[in-house]
């Protein structure tokens, strides 16, 4: 268990009147969750951790000692495991096996996500309906109205003390999804919607405690638009007790003061369910004033063991995507590292590059590592195996661009991936500033936005300055590659609709026109498109593709080592 923090904020006038009374409430939360029910690893046959299971083991022990509990969940929940592939996709008919395991754990409320966005409306439209709880979205409105397309909020009366919880989600969801998978819908800032909704919660609910419940992190570092916003929340708007976050993946437990009399507890116990952010709150009314007491402590769910009864009830989901996963598809004749497309051309991206040319039948293709700890060895290939290639599902497209804005689209590619390079002693990858050996993220720009290119032949001499870095020579069938001519280019649904800036700041295409440019995807997600292609080919030849590479070599070579070893240092 991490260290905790308490707080005692100041009395504040209250409507209620009468003798003294004191309440203590138990406020569990939990966010990017991504599909971890069950306490094993599907993918690599071992066990796992965090998970659902023991979160229910925690929940019996809590309730059984507490008479007032909530437990919210900060979004992200519909993506990132087999079973959330399985049950989005496959068994569909059966109710959404995370929408059972929430109401199995009696959620009170859960804020949408932008990955419980992309699975399409189809499946988040459905788990709304199965769930036993509201799911809040306050910012996610009506297109073309003021009007919430989720629940905005929540009151809670526990013991005679109400609880408003705000549901709101990060407004970068247009910056990564096509429109199709968000039709009806469009994303207000969340300040902007708190500035709305906060005065109008506290006017005509007159709550003992004010929870935001947001899908955003802590600090934003994206000029463009606000994707985490904790800490502004905390400090532009006045009336919020506490702010649970997500979304960033980071743990957090801090105080932000905003006078001598107030401040606002920002809390996230980071992703995977390994841990819950767990807060003690004690209400004391006295006549026309309340004092409220928080404890915050960020508790390790692996101390528990996993809820037999959770087990049992959800034995016929475990058995279904156990199934799925046993299912052989194909051969591969050479193995594959995903941490080489990291630096240079690698077996790796090649399979995903073959998959998406031949899916949708492009000329070029763009694609970047979605997992950095993949390995296959030669051999059979099983459904299991290519969850490490697409942890998260997109659809493919085919984009029309010209020979122009694909190597604008490389070099703002290049420019986030690599350094500058003025000696053989420098980096190839471009690292946070303050990254450390042990920190899990340490490049600036996250890898799964190191987007390279197959289908021409081109050079990246990292001792020229961002911008000037490409060299296209021709394509790799050995025809001329022209900057005027348009190509057709495989490219995943995420990137298409604008992520990671290659296609506007790169490509210099508006996003409105983004759409314009796709002349045609693929019937099915991307991941039902990689089973299909393994199925069909039998067996696969993961070569690794030299059409292109760093320069100098000899720099790129040392560097790429000395990066490597600090890169996946422990």
């Amino acid at each position: 268990m991490l260290l905790g923090y308490t707080l005692v904020l100041g009395l504040v006038l209250s409507a209620c009147s009468g003798g003294k009374t004191t309440t203590t409430l138990r406020l569990i939360h939990t966010t990017d969750v991504h599909g971890n029910l069950f306490p094993e690893d599907h993918i690599n046959q071992r066990a796992g951790t965090g998970s659902m299971a023991r979160l229910a083991e925690m929940m019996r022990q809590v309730r059984e000692q507490e008479p007032n509990v909530l437990l919210l969940d900060g979004g992200d929940f519909l993506q990132g495991e087999p079973i959330t592939y399985f049950s989005n996709y496959i068994d569909t008919l059966s109710p959404n096996a995370v929408s059972s395991a929430m109401n199995y754990l009696k959620y009170d409320a859960a804020v949408i996500g932008n990955h419980d966005i992309e699975p399409g409306h189809s499946v988040y439209d459905k788990f709304v309906r199965e769930a036993k709880f509201p799911v809040l979205g306050a910012n996610a409105l009506v297109e073309g109205s003021d009007k919430s397309y989720f629940e905005p909020y929540k009151v809670f009366d526990l013991s005679g003390v109400r609880v408003a919880v705000l549901g709101l989600v990060t407004p970068a969801i247009p910056q990564w999804l096509p429109k199709q998978l968000y039709e009806g819908m469009e994303f207000q800032d969340i300040i902007e919607s708190a500035q709305i909704w906060v005065p109008r919660i506290l006017e005509k609910e007159q709550p003992d405690l004010l929870v935001a419940l947001i899908h955003s992190g802590l600090t934003n570092d994206n000029e463009s638009y606000m994707e985490n916003a904790g800490e502004a929340l905390s400090t532009a708007v006045a009336g919020i007790d506490i702010i649970l976050m997500g979304h960033d993946h980071r743990q957090t437990n801090k105080w932000i003061k905003r006078s001598e009399r107030d401040s606002v507890l920002l809390i996230n116990p980071a992703n995977h369910l390994d841990f819950v952010s767990d807060l003690s709150i004690t209400i004391t009314k006295d006549g026309d004033k309340t004092a409220k007491h928080i404890t915050a402590t960020l508790h390790d769910l692996n101390q528990y063991q996993p809820d037999a009864d959770f087990l049992k009830t959800f034995a016929r989901e475990a058995e279904g995507v156990q199934g799925f996963l046993d299912k052989r598809i194909g051969l591969i004749d050479a193995p594959v590292v995903a941490a080489d497309a990291l630096f240079g051309p690698s077996a790796y991206m090649n399979v995903v590059h073959q998959m998406q040319m031949y899916t949708v039948g492009a000329e070029l293709s763009f694609a970047a590592p979605l997992s950095l700890s993949a390995e296959l060895a030669a051999g059979d290939v099983y459904v299991r195996d290519l969850f490490k290639f697409c942890p998260f599902s997109n659809h493919l497209y085919i984009m029309e661009l010209t020979g122009a804005e694909i190597k604008g689209y490389l070099e703002h590619s290049y420019a986030g991936w690599t350094e500058q390079m003025t000696s053989r002693e420098g980096h190839l990858i471009k690292f946070r500033p303050d990254a450390q050996p042990t920190d899990r993220y340490k490049t600036l720009v996250p890898t799964f936005n190191y987007s390279a290119a197959h289908g021409i032949d081109y050079t990246v001499d990292v001792t020229k300055p961002a911008g000037e870095r490409i060299n296209i020579q021709q394509m790799s069938s050995g025809e001329p590659f022209s900057l005027d001519r348009r190509y057709r280019v495989a490219i995943n649904s995420y990137r298409a609709g604008g992520a990671g800036g290659m296609l506007t700041l790169g490509s210099g295409i508006d996003k409105a026109d983004l759409s314009g440019r796709i002349v045609g995807s693929s019937e099915l997600d991307q991941f039902f498109s990689l089973m299909k292609f393994f199925e069909v080919k039998g067996v696969v030849s993961p070569v690794k593709a030299g059409n292109w590479s760093f320069l100098p070599e000899a720099w790129v070579q040392e560097a790429a080592e000395r990066d490597r070893a600090f890169l996946f240092a422990k």
